[in-house]
């Protein structure tokens, strides 16, 4: 008897421990590892975005082509969507947006055709102008944002990163949670005072669209962005790298550079795990924050 008792306390402490551990219901689900021209055209890499679960909510971040595809190709559910979020105004950060608004909801109207409110979407006055009043009367909250802008979404901080892209207004996006931080950086060429934005980011979550130092004037390459990683303080516990160029994977790249620049990241900072997307990834936010 006393045998047993000790064994179900262990289970109990067991299960108490890990539902009270940091982001441990919390995961990204990469619904499209690629960005570009090529990728939206080819779907060699897809180019659906991010979910993003934290605090029961699921949040999809810059659903591009293919987002309603490969959300349920990933077994993921669009119903559960309450927050959408967009950072700027390219296709592969938001041509799929109203596909998704319209697919979160199972009934669009009871029936006297009286339209169900829901979700809360975040993007910039550029796609606001750009998407449907009748998509926009769906929503239950619609919020303008900018590099700048600071909310509080069900109590979590949300905060606007500042980019530097191509002619387009834009920002990245931080959440600031009780128990840890990540930030999606969006597309952005590297800048004087890039890293500020992410001290003291525990995940961050880069879109490096070119492999070692080539050049592109609207985007980071991975030798550009070495630098600044090294001078965010304290260093991140974990760096994903995603958003993939049709010169780091494609066919039109010699090879896929993806592994080689996971190596090089790891070689020159001090990121204790760095990971490359790949489409359908489930990465849960507790194995980020442990993993050694």
């Amino acid at each position: 008897m006393k045998a047993r008792f000790l064994f179900t306390w262990c289970i109990f402490i067991r299960r108490k421990n890990y539902n009270t551990s940091p982001g441990c219901a919390d995961k990204i689900v990469i619904l499209g590892s690629g960005g570009g021209r090529h990728h939206i055209r080819t779907q060699y890499r897809a180019t659906g975005g991010i979910l993003f679960h934290f605090n029961n909510i699921q949040a999809h971040i810059d659903p591009g082509p293919g987002a309603i595809v490969r959300i349920n190709q990933f077994n993921e559910d669009p119903t559960k969507t309450e927050l959408f979020i967009s950072t700027h105004f390219h296709l592969d950060h938001f041509n799929d947006l109203c596909t998704m608004i319209e697919a979160s909801r199972e009934k669009l109207h009871d029936k006297n055709y009286v339209y169900k409110k829901k979700g809360t979407l975040i993007t910039t006055q550029e796609v606001l102008n750009f998407i449907p009043q009748y998509h926009l009367n769906m929503l239950e909250k619609i919020i303008p944002f900018t590099s700048n802008s600071r909310i509080k979404y069900n109590g979590v901080e949300i905060v606007g990163t500042k980019i530097e892209h191509s002619h387009t207004n834009g920002f990245g996006v931080r959440f600031n949670l009780s128990e840890y931080s990540i930030a999606f950086s969006s597309d952005t060429t590297v800048f004087d005072g890039f890293e500020e934005n992410f001290h003291g980011v525990d995940i961050l979550f880069l879109n490096l669209l070119r492999p070692n130092d080539i050049i592109c004037k609207r985007h980071m390459n991975t030798d550009q962005v070495i630098p600044y990683l090294n001078k965010i303080n304290p260093q991140p516990k974990a760096l994903i790298i995603n958003h993939f160029g049709a010169y780091m994977d494609s066919p039109l790249s010699k090879k896929n550079y993806v592994p080689s620049q996971v190596i090089k990241i790891k070689r020159e900072t001090q990121i204790r795990s760095v990971i490359a997307g790949e489409d359908g990834l489930n990465i849960k936010i507790s194995e980020l924050l442990n993993k050694v």
